[in-house]
Parts: C-alpha cells; structure tokens; sequence
C-alpha cells in the first residue's frame, strides 16, 4: 500500500497529471507549466492507481509517461508541497518523502513496459518517475541533472546509488555540483539507450497503441550518438573527483585551475559551482555516494529515507526553499564553510533516530501493494 499523506490528497483528481487508456497503450502526461511540472503527492497518488490498473488490464501492452512543455520534462518534487507540509510537522514533510521512495520502489518493480518520452530538463523527482522504467528514450532537449546540493539536501530517490555506478567518478562530479548531461553523455554514463528526437514522439506513441514491440521499435528508431563531451573530459573528472574528500577534491580543482591552462576555465567553474552549494550537502552527499556503490535501489532508498530525516530537521533545507523558492533571496548555510562540517557531523547523519520504515514490498509483488 502506498503511503498516503492525506485523504483529500489521495482521491485528488488533478489535471496536472493524466492518465488516459488508448487501445493498446496507457499514456500518462504531466502538465503543470506554472510548476515547471513539478511533482506533488497527489500527482505521484494519481500515477501509481493507473500503474495498478493497467497492469492488470490485458489490454495494455506498455506505458508511455510523457510532458507537456517544450522546456521541462519535470523539474523534480514539489519542494514547496514539502515546505508547507513542515509547517504542520516535521513528519509531515518527511511523508512527502515517504510518498516519493514508495512510489518509485513501485516503478522499479513494474512488470510492463513503461517507456518515458523525454524532450526537456529532468531533475531530482522528474528523474525518480521516469529513471526507473524499462525504457528512456531522450529528445533532442533533454538535460538530466540533480542539483540538490544547492538547496540544502542531497541526491535521493536512490540516484546515488546510480551516481555511484556511473564510469570513473563522473557520478561524484555530477553530484557535487549538480550539472546537468546532454543525451549523449546520458548513452555514455549509461542513463539512457535511445536518443530520439521530439518529433517521432508521436510516431511511437502510435505504433504503441498498435502492440508493436517496444525494443524492435526503439531500436530501429535510435538516432546517431554523437560524441559526448562527458567522455572527453572523463579522464580529467576522474582524476579530481576520485579524491576521498570533498576538501581534496577542491584542493585538485584549485591546482588544475593553476597548472593546467587548456583545464582552468572548467576547474575554476566547476570550483564556483560546488562554492555555491551547501557544505554540509557537499560532505553528506559525497558520504552517501561511496556508501551506495553495491547497494540495491531498496536498500538506497531506505538510507534516502534516513538522510531525508536529518535533512528536514536540520538547519539548511527548509530554510533554503523559503529562501530561494519563495523569498528569491541566498541561502545562509550551517555551517558556512566546510571546515567547520566535522565527520561526526556528517556520520550523524546516516544514523536511524526514528521507527517507522518505508513500506517496500518484495519486488514480485511490485506495484500490486
């Protein structure tokens, strides 16, 4: 059973997420433009009831979850959902939470093809709906990124578990400093397979209300990779984001920017990008990323969960959405600077302080519970 955050919540039948059945094909499509498709609980609440009767329709061959918009696919959670949440309880918006890693546990354990259409920017949320279907196909817009460092928090919805399996260090690279990949650094650090353009999407969506079988169409649909500008500089990313801390990692980047002309206008952006984020998301999120290599997608899910705990109840991530979603103003950190984040304090917070758990079934029974 999915975790519900409030009864009015849970029958809410908003149109900012559709669920339609044709012939042979179930299309959900997210459309809340004023949120630059942000997704709420109810949204998530309206996905997983279609999800559960669909996979019991012989009818439906495959799932196709789509945006409207030509910028943004979804712009990840609805973090001020999140913040008003907090201001009934702690626990409340530690639900919102909940809701996410429950409903994404339940994708991954799909037993039909879902295939999400993606011609935009996807981030954090936006990722956990569409990252853990059966197939991604990628328009010529799309830009994958998870800047939560910037707004307090971390990389959840168990992306650093997916960080940490990425080549070399490029998921640490990517985590610090919340970049965003082009689709062809998306093939090559293995987050997508088809690079499609936009304007076939209309194409595959027909052939799919005919049954026609999701890979052989793919497949024959794929476009040329281009090179990737990721893998061009994978050597270079390794070698400064495989430091074992972030204050080395920084130190690298500082001597790169120094001793390396045809590298210093990367070190010296990529130095202003990570001085732009949270510290204590910096030293957490590099923790959680060397702690997730070898977990599975539940098992990170359930340290999310932990991290997600501590989070909500520190100094930084509430406090940063009022800031700069609400008060279009500059986070204030705590602590401001790295050195003042002690490995206890970092340890402190992959410390269980709470009983209840995600409701996780086992993955056979997937999205049936």
């Amino acid at each position: 059973m999915m975790h519900n955050i409030d009864a009015e919540q849970t029958i809410s039948d908003s149109e900012e997420l559709t669920c339609e059945k044709q012939d042979r094909l179930g299309l959900v499509t997210i459309n809340a433009p004023g949120q630059r498709n942000a997704i709420n609980v109810a949204m998530r609440q309206k996905l997983i009831r279609a999800y559960k009767e669909w996979v019991e329709d012989p009818d439906i061959y495959t799932i196709i979850i789509q945006s409207e918009g030509e910028n943004f696919f979804s712009s990840g959670a609805n973090v001020k959902e999140v913040f008003e949440e907090a201001k009934k309880s702690k626990n409340a918006a530690l639900d919102c939470f909940k809701n996410e890693y429950e409903t994404i546990w339940a994708i991954e354990c799909y037993t039909k093809p879902l295939v999400a259409l993606i011609n935009g920017v996807v981030m954090g949320g936006g990722v956990g709906i569409s990252q853990y279907g059966t197939h991604i196909v990628a328009g010529e817009n799309y830009s994958w990124s998870m800047p939560e460092v910037k707004i307090g928090l971390f990389p959840d919805i168990a992306a650093t578990q997916i960080l940490a399996n990425m080549k070399g260090a490029v998921g640490t690279y990517l985590g610090l400093t919340g970049r965003a990949v082009n689709r062809y650094d998306a093939v090559y650090i293995g987050l997508i397979e088809f690079c499609i353009d936009a304007d076939k999407f209309d194409s595959i969506k027909a052939a799919i209300r005919e049954a026609e079988p999701v890979d052989k169409l793919l497949d024959d649909m794929n476009q040329t990779i281009k090179p990737s500008i990721i893998e061009a500089n994978e050597p270079l990313i390794t070698r400064v984001f495989s430091k074992p801390t972030v204050e080395e990692i920084m130190t690298a980047l500082i001597e790169v920017s120094e001793e390396e002309p045809d590298n210093k206008e990367w070190a010296l952006q990529t130095l202003e990008d990570m001085k732009e984020a949270c510290p204590l998301s910096l030293k957490v999120t590099l923790k959680a990323i060397q702690k997730s290599k070898g977990l599975t997608v539940d098992e990170t899910l359930r340290q999310d969960l932990t991290l997600a705990k501590h989070f909500i109840e520190g100094e930084n991530f509430l406090p940063a959405i009022e800031a700069k979603l609400i008060n279009k103003t500059k986070p204030i950190w705590k602590p401001a600077t790295l050195e003042e984040v002690s490995n206890d304090m970092v340890e402190q917070y992959f410390i269980e302080t709470y009983e209840e758990k995600l409701n996780l079934p086992a993955r056979e029974f997937g999205v049936d519970q």
